[in-house]
């Protein structure tokens, strides 16, 4: 009996730990979200300052939309890209196979003219 009693105490004692565990990983879980939110609230603010045209700097160095448009394409580019590369459709010219008997024929021939 003081054997079965033993045991149920350490028993409850190791839940206890466990459940006080759970506990900090659900608040520092909690304090993660509350952060994550504050940081997309943040770059969200970001973002609206680059699309109006200001700048915004982060702890490094400024970013100026006129870099950022040098270097990567806008939505309507990547639109209109997309667009004629839908229209054009390359493999419909040509297929793999066409191109190598093709590049063989002027392979060939360069040949027999030498």
């Amino acid at each position: 009996m003081v054997e079965k009693e033993s045991d149920l105490k350490s028993t409850v004692r190791s839940l206890e730990s466990k459940v006080s565990i759970l506990e900090e990983q659900i608040k520092t879980m909690q304090k993660n979200e509350e952060i994550v939110g504050r940081t997309l609230i943040t770059l969200n603010q970001k973002v609206k300052k680059l699309e109006e045209g200001g700048s915004t700097q982060t702890s490094s160095a400024s970013v100026e939309p006129a870099d950022l448009s040098e270097k990567y394409a806008t939505k309507e580019e990547v639109k209109e890209l997309k667009y004629t590369i839908d229209m054009i459709n390359p493999l419909q010219y040509a297929t793999l196979d066409q191109v190598k008997e093709v590049v063989d024929e002027v392979i060939e021939k360069k040949l027999k003219k030498s």
